[in-house]
């Protein structure tokens, strides 16, 4: 039997502390999932404590998506490499604007046959003109990106309130 896929989550706003929970509580009912989802989390202090810290004791994203809990599997690493250099599946749940810089950070660091999917929203703006995200993302990383889409908002889907999702 294979080795269980390893997820990471980049990104911990709250789209990404969204997609955690669910994204969690998931891994833990499938065996084809390890349990344990690390989710990357930008470092910062919240009221004198270190986010990751607050995530990774109160299981609870007091910032970006405060009064969900988040499970117990769902590990905040502040380290990029650290948090996706041994994961299957790459989740991507980052403002655009930041997604040169991340894929820069962990480009060689990652799996070459590591999976990509895509939950941000917007496009890409260069000299060549409009590009999708996913698009950005393969390219830079060379691995194959799919897109999460839809009439998603991060409360409901934390709320598990019913929402639709395409994936292509």
């Amino acid at each position: 039997m294979a080795a269980p896929n390893k997820v990471c989550i980049i990104g911990s706003g709250n789209w990404g502390s969204a997609i955690a929970k669910i994204v969690g509580a998931n891994a833990t009912q499938n065996p084809k999932f390890d349990d344990t989802v690390k989710m990357w989390v930008f470092e910062e202090m919240v009221n004198g404590r270190k986010l990751t810290e607050v995530i990774n004791t109160d299981h609870e994203n007091v910032k970006y998506l405060p009064g969900h809990m988040l499970p117990a599997n769902v590990l905040a690493v502040p380290d990029l490499v650290e948090a996706s250099s041994d994961a299957d599946i790459l989740v991507f749940v980052i403002p655009h604007q930041f997604v040169g810089k991340v894929c820069d950070t962990i480009k060689g660091k990652i799996k070459s046959d590591a999976l990509g999917i895509s939950l941000i929203k917007g496009v890409d703006e260069g000299p060549d003109g409009l590009r999708l995200i996913s698009d950005v993302i393969q390219e830079k990383l060379g691995i194959t990106m799919s897109v999460l889409m839809g009439a998603n908002i991060a409360n409901e889907v934390a709320d598990e309130k019913f929402c639709e999702t395409t994936i292509g």
